[in-house]
């Protein structure tokens, strides 16, 4: 793992302290959740898996294991005969919200099995496997996708039942179970669910998502559930239908600052729940494909959104969606502690795992970071647009990604600075304009640039220097 430096592990740290609450702990943990069985509890647990994998320390590790051995050691008296939470399902009565919630539980489940090898996670797994998994088929052949009533940011149940389902106003919901079940497959090597995720894909795909105003959140996450199923199965077709769908949603359901409309065609408020989504399938798209448009595009959604969306307090909230006809960003909701707060520790540890890494025989410096792995240190500056990269270490080729039309004195390819360890790289960034979201939008390297009330340009992504009053009645215009 990644050592970083500076803003992103104070960022780390403020979340980690932010997690400790009551309510993502045992027992409080269990009372939390309402409409959205296993939902709390599940991004409970990978949150605090993530920031296991992140912890520098013994120590730090085992308090964040002894606070999720806390909630995992209750799960028997806290889950049904089946083994997830909430009511056992019926196909012919399916809760949307229950296989959304559960995908959660599932993928922190996964997540604490792979990091502890516990033989009564995998016993877990492999009986929601029988006793949910392998049952949806029937139910997913019929999900009646659409538009639906209006839902706020914590979304609810419909109380009339559609072709056998009870549905969400988060529409699509129910395909956020990708991520689990592939997470699932993956773990457990059962053959007979490729059958079931086959056909949940081949249902999604024929969602037109954009008409039906689907979730952007649901959206990105079972595209990142079909992603995992090509990487597993090997499938180019799924690696297709991944980028597809992300295409789709970069141009019609991102936002100016590269954050994401709730829903599409509502741009009411932006989620971080789908920043942090939007930034792990692009880091993976790129380290798949190679890509330069998918490391420019991570590195926009962590510069401007991912690093926007986090509150002074360590959780993360709520924005305007600014695009062509809303050119304020403002707070509209100062934290989502019921999902989003939890959610951005996986975009957390998305960064500490690729801001540095080797491919082949050289290090790719993806984010422009000051970090450290077991072979190179990168030391960062900043004055105005100019950065200052020093690297040290073994002697190694390095690959520094570079933003669109920075000028750069070494060699590059690719969108990318040709390096060796030992030296040092200047680049400077150029101020352009770009259409984003149907509005004009003026960048300094990949960041976009706003002004305050006054027509002051700032450092508006950073929300962490700031009190939670200042951060609520602050307003960036384009």
């Amino acid at each position: 793992m990644n050592r970083l430096y500076g803003e992103p592990e104070m960022r780390r740290l403020k979340s980690r302290e932010r997690l400790s609450d009551a309510r993502y702990c045992a027992p409080q943990i269990f009372a939390e959740g309402g409409e959205w069985p296993g939902d709390w509890q599940g991004r409970a647990l990978l949150a605090l898996a993530c920031h296991y994998k992140m912890a520098p320390t013994q120590a730090e590790r085992e308090s964040i294991y002894g606070q999720a051995e806390a909630v995992l050691r209750l799960l028997p008296e806290r889950t049904n005969e089946g083994g997830y939470f909430g009511e056992t399902f019926d196909e012919n009565n399916a809760n949307e919200q229950l296989l959304s919630g559960n995908s959660w539980f599932l993928r922190g489940l996964c997540m604490w099995y792979e990091i502890t090898k516990d033989e009564a996670l995998l016993a877990r797994l492999k009986t929601i496997t029988e006793s949910l998994l392998l049952r949806l088929i029937p139910a997913y052949k019929r999900y009646p996708a659409g538009k639906r009533e209006e839902g706020s940011v914590d979304g609810h149940l419909q109380k009339k039942t559609v072709n056998g389902w009870r549905l969400s106003s988060d529409v699509g919901c129910a395909f956020i179970l990708l991520d689990g079940i592939t997470d699932v497959y993956e773990k457990t090597k059962d053959v007979r669910l490729a059958e079931v995720i086959r056909v949940m894909i081949g249902e999604f795909c024929k969602i037109d998502y954009v008409k039906s105003q689907c979730q952007t959140h649901a959206t990105l996450t079972a595209a990142r559930g079909i992603f995992r199923f090509y990487r597993v199965s090997g499938e180019v077709k799924y690696l297709a239908a991944a980028e597809e769908i992300f295409r789709r949603y970069r141009e019609e359901g991102m936002t100016a600052n590269y954050a994401n409309f709730n829903w599409f065609g509502k741009p009411f408020w932006t989620e971080p729940c789908a920043v942090v989504d939007s930034l792990l399938l692009a880091v993976q798209l790129f380290r798949e494909t190679g890509e330069y448009g998918y490391a420019q595009l991570a590195n926009r959604i962590y510069v401007n959104a991912f690093r926007r969306a986090q509150r002074p307090n360590g959780g993360a909230g709520c924005d305007s969606c600014l695009c062509e006809y809303t050119k304020e960003l403002k707070v509209l909701m100062y934290e989502a502690f019921f999902c989003c707060t939890m959610r951005y520790a996986e975009g957390l540890l998305c960064v500490y795992e690729n801001a540095l890494y080797r491919e082949d025989e050289k290090e790719v410096l993806l984010f422009r970071e000051s970090c450290s792995d077991r072979e190179m240190t990168v030391r960062i500056s900043k004055n105005g647009a100019t950065w200052r990269i020093v690297t040290e270490g073994n002697p190694c080729e390095a690959e520094v990604y570079l933003p669109a039309q920075t000028k750069c004195g070494k060699e590059t390819e690719g969108g990318f600075a040709h390096i060796r360890c030992g030296e040092e790289l200047t680049l400077t960034d150029a101020v352009h304009t770009e259409k984003i979201a149907g509005a004009e939008v003026d960048m300094c390297g990949d960041e976009v640039l706003l002004k305050d009330e006054s027509g002051k340009a700032g450092d508006w992504q950073n929300c962490m220097s700031a009190t939670e009053e200042e951060v609520g009645r602050k307003v960036w215009s384009i």
